[in-house]
């Protein structure tokens, strides 16, 4: 059997060699297993919808045109979260968590996502994985197994509930479609990552996240990946100036500290997987941003999705969005008006989209803006009143595309999804 490696996944290979050895080290010179330091915190995440929608159509295959819908009140949970989570032996962390998702959902409804109705909605496994830190007295290094999102670009590793914007940016719905493969994101894979903190003033901090993970599984009902396979690498480099986003090593984010951050953070990140069945080269890369000053947020990403093949060309798009909030003190309780620009410009030619299509890529255009209002009574409760302002572009391809999310609905076919108003509640424990 003949094992074919390119330089990034030697270089890879090589490095998480040097990370496991490195930790076996640790561990064999620092074996302080404490079997009574073992702590569980329960998680429950509840976030209920009521929305209107304006405008959908669907299209007609046999007329070939467009048709209304009616507009719509639609009532539904949104997420929900149940686990736990919680660290052990002073050295490893760990989450279990699964997911209720769009119970009650409209397909004809312009909140994008699929159903989740029926007699028995389904739960779901959504987050498990554990982590080891390396050095009890530094946060240099932590190794994290499990079923998780891959550390790339920002709203993709956002939480849902912390967000500002009434729905996380479908940017990153784009993103974990061109890397993972699913729009949920998750994979099963490796990460090593990382924090430097300048401890003499603490306004300056560094952290890294590599990652190995799955590629997609397209081929023998979604359980391969195929003839031809090539891992997923990833990775992920912040810079933070001024006080960091985390006192330590974390591997998610928010958008809102709620004037306790005076601080900006800059990452570079991106993807690589090698040869498979549609393509010989996929691979992401971008920016983030994330500044908080007083009672200013402002973040936002910017990526590149590209893929090609000796065969078929090249195919690139690009996707981001930018999130702008400001905090007002009402009391003992917080408004925070949002706006937020979410866009996705793909391949608008006919030889463009056709390239993509034949390369499993998405193409055309798809954008919205949201104006959003919350109305905390704490970070962990609170309430949003939204509209969401939605268009896009087929590009070439005409009637029928549904080549991206504004124009394609999961159960339906091809559309053009509405605007929406939306009144939400958030409630976290």
């Amino acid at each position: 059997m003949h094992i074919r490696l390119n330089i990034s996944q030697k270089i890879t290979l090589l490095l998480f060699v040097v990370f496991v050895l490195n930790t076996i080290n640790s561990y064999a010179q620092e074996n302080t297993f404490d079997k009574t330091n073992i702590t569980i915190t329960p998680i429950v995440n509840f976030q209920a919808w009521a929305t209107y929608t304006l405008d959908y159509e669907v299209y007609n295959i046999d007329r070939q045109n467009y048709e209304a819908v009616d507009n719509r009140l639609n009532f539904m949970m949104r997420r929900m979260n149940l686990g736990f989570k919680g660290k052990a032996f002073n050295q490893f962390s760990y989450v279990l968590l699964g997911a209720f998702d769009f119970i009650g959902k409209d397909l004809l409804a312009g909140t994008v996502g699929i159903g989740n109705n029926g007699g028995s909605p389904i739960f779901r496994l959504w987050t498990a994985k554990v982590g080891w830190k390396a050095y009890q007295d530094n946060d240099l290094l932590h190794l994290t197994f499990g079923y998780m999102t891959p550390m790339l670009g920002r709203s993709s590793n956002n939480s849902a509930f912390r967000i500002g914007s009434f729905e996380k940016a479908w940017s990153q719905n784009y993103i974990r479609r061109h890397t993972v493969g699913t729009g949920p994101g998750r994979a099963v894979g490796f990460n090593a990552g990382g924090q430097y903190k300048n401890e003499e003033n603490g306004k300056f901090a560094i952290d890294y996240n590599l990652g190995l993970f799955n590629p997609s599984f397209p081929s023998l009902g979604g359980n391969s990946a195929g003839i031809a396979q090539s891992p997923l690498l990833t990775y992920r480099v912040a810079f933070h100036f001024g006080e960091p986003e985390f006192a330590q090593y974390n591997n998610g984010h928010k958008h809102n500290y709620f004037g306790k951050r005076n601080g900006l953070t800059l990452a570079f990140s991106g993807s690589e997987n090698g040869k498979m069945a549609s393509w010989d080269v996929s691979r992401s890369y971008g920016v983030d941003f994330l500044a908080n000053w007083g009672g200013f947020n402002l973040g936002g990403e910017w990526m590149t999705l590209y893929r090609s093949s000796a065969n078929i060309g090249e195919a690139s798009s690009q996707t981001g969005y930018i999130r702008l909030s400001y905090n007002i003190p009402m009391g003992a309780r917080n408004l925070e008006p949002v706006v937020t620009y979410v866009f996705f410009n793909g391949e608008t030619t006919d030889d463009g989209q056709e390239r993509a299509r034949n390369l499993g890529a998405l193409s055309g255009e798809d954008r919205y803006f949201e104006l959003t209002l919350n109305y905390y009574f704490s970070p962990s409760v609170y309430l949003s009143l939204a509209y969401i302002d939605r268009s896009g572009s087929s590009g070439s391809s005409g009637d029928g595309f549904g080549g991206n999310n504004y124009f394609f609905q999961g159960g339906v076919g091809s559309i053009k999804r509405g605007d929406y108003l939306g009144l939400g509640f958030v409630f976290l424990l």
